[in-house]
């Protein structure tokens, strides 16, 4: 070869790029599981950017992502961060979702506190009185159902 001659130009795109493009061509849920597990299986740390991008998601989708988010660890500690961050509460629900089942202690504490804020919004379109909510607060216990 000539040194004057420029050599061939390769375009080079990656597996988790490729697999990225797929997620247009999803018609229904269970093509995003089968194109989420294969980024997934990659292995390849790009592929969080593109699971973190689908925890606006719900059901499968959002499960799915999740899941294997988690099985990252701490690499995905950095892009959950920006999904706690975002304007959409399924993001950020789903973002806490994944740092709890990593470890995170003030995520553990924002689940807590979003389930208690979902039950008194659930039982207030419901109609219940606040004198109904606390006779079921006052029902709680953390001692053991025992059998007389």
């Amino acid at each position: 070869m000539n040194s004057n001659q420029n050599p061939p130009t390769v375009t080079f795109i990656s597996v988790v790029a490729a697999l990225e493009d797929r997620l247009r061509d999803c018609i229904g849920s269970e093509d995003y599981v089968v194109v989420i597990r294969a980024l997934v299986a990659t292995g390849d740390p790009a592929a969080i950017r593109v699971l973190a991008s689908l925890l606006d998601s719900t059901g499968p989708i959002a499960e799915e992502s999740i899941a294997g988010l988690i099985t990252f660890g701490e690499a995905a500690i950095p892009a959950m961060r920006g999904c706690v961050d975002s304007l959409d509460y399924d993001m950020i629900r789903h973002g806490h979702r994944v740092l709890a089942a990593l470890g995170d202690d003030a995520s553990k504490q924002w689940q807590r506190d979003d389930d208690d804020e979902r039950v008194v919004a659930y039982l207030e379109r419901k109609g219940f009185s606040d004198v109904a909510w606390e006779a079921l607060i006052a029902n709680e216990t953390d001692e053991p159902n025992e059998v007389a």
